[in-house]
């Protein structure tokens, strides 16, 4: 009889337990819908003529033009502030101008030196399937195709595996993980980048780090494999007793500008943002910090400029930063605003909200107020 109260009474508790839970999780679900949250960030890009950025701002179906001084602006004259970003209504309205500071401007150059990206902690942390794809970069056709088989990473190099029959092909495994051995490079591969989609104009393979910090290219060029060492004039740092240390990079990204300039992105462990330049050369970016993990990042590149906006968890951080030089020209940062009446009340009444998803990571699991 006793055991039977005790587990009685045990029973209770665990039903309790999981009422908490689950009211934990579906009250602030339910609050959502009644109550969403509407707030949009503002698209903002830089103006070479006025020396300032300029934020869309959209409430409901009407769109502000701002600059960060309070000065609005008609559509029209956004336009005219912005040529390199509003070239298509510029030219069909015959407003584009022949030259900027020097440059001539034609519709083919603007467009061949715009450029966007952008990436969020949620699109980094993701589950990973340790399956690449080489695309070849120069196939001499306008579409790229999908190659029938796939690689993966071992301890040893690199390991390609036909699609169809699901064996190993050893000879072309040898020859790619050879000919990175023959570059310096030292296995196993700490951190791969790769884009493996075949919408785009050409590839630029993989950025990829060995076992010594050391960053490299990998693509494939008719077949063959294609290697070399990006290099920094500072890819090595001396301590206080004049040991060198060389450069760690935390992220990388694989990326192919219709100018053809870049081949990627990557951050070191001092949240330094650099450029992979076309050259094999490493250029520092302009901008204080960037952490992946825990900011959003936007870039709008022209032929001047290119704007780069960081969201962090508490403000936005807006940089202008020159096109060829890379060098900061202007930056504005903006603590968030306040959060709107439904949202304070929310946390009010929901103390301890459970969630499931996340800004940070596309894994299901248990979050608290993480939101």
């Amino acid at each position: 009889m006793t055991n039977n109260k005790f587990e009685i009474k045990n029973l209770k508790y665990i039903i309790i337990l999981l009422g908490i839970i689950v009211a934990a999780w579906l009250l602030p679900a339910l609050y959502d819908l009644v109550f969403p949250r509407t707030d949009r960030m503002p698209f903002v890009v830089y103006s070479c003529l006025d020396s300032t950025f300029i934020r869309f701002e959209t409430t409901g179906k009407q769109v502000r033009y701002v600059d960060f001084r309070g000065q609005e602006f008609t559509k029209a004259e956004a336009d005219s502030l912005l040529p390199l970003f509003a070239f298509r209504q510029l030219v069909a309205e015959g407003r584009l101008p022949d030259s900027l500071f020097g440059v001539e401007l034609t519709p083919k150059k603007i467009q061949q030196n715009a450029f966007h990206f952008k990436t969020s902690p949620k699109q980094l942390n993701k589950p990973a399937v340790g399956l690449y794809t080489m695309l070849e970069s120069a196939s001499g056709r306008v579409d790229l195709q999908l190659p029938p088989d796939v690689f993966r990473l071992t301890k040893d190099g690199l390991e390609f595996i036909d699609c169809e029959t699901n064996t190993v092909n050893k000879a072309k495994s040898l020859s790619f993980s050879r000919e990175l051995a023959k570059h310096g490079f030292a296995f196993p591969v700490q951190l791969i980048w790769g884009n493996g989609s075949t919408r785009k104009d050409y590839d630029n393979g993989f950025l990829l780090t060995d076992s010594g910090n050391r960053l490299f290219q990998l693509k494939m060029v008719k077949g063959a494999p294609w290697v070399r060492e990006i290099r920094s004039q500072n890819s090595e740092v001396r301590d206080q007793h004049g040991s060198a240390d060389r450069q760690k990079f935390i992220q990388l990204f694989t990326i192919e500008p219709a100018n053809r300039a870049l081949v990627g992105l990557v951050v070191d462990d001092a949240h330094q943002l650099y450029a992979v330049c076309s050259n094999g050369k490493l250029a520092h970016i302009g901008i204080d910090e960037y952490d992946p993990q825990t900011m959003q990042i936007t870039i709008v590149g022209d032929l001047m400029h290119w704007t780069i906006t960081l969201y962090t968890e508490n403000d936005s951080r807006y940089y202008a930063v020159d096109a060829q030089t890379f060098e900061q020209v202007a930056c504005e940062i903006v603590p968030d605003p306040e959060l709107p009446t439904s949202q304070r009340v929310r946390k009010w009444l929901l103390p301890v909200r459970l969630h499931f998803t996340s800004w940070q990571t596309q894994l299901i699991r248990p979050n608290i107020n993480n939101d």
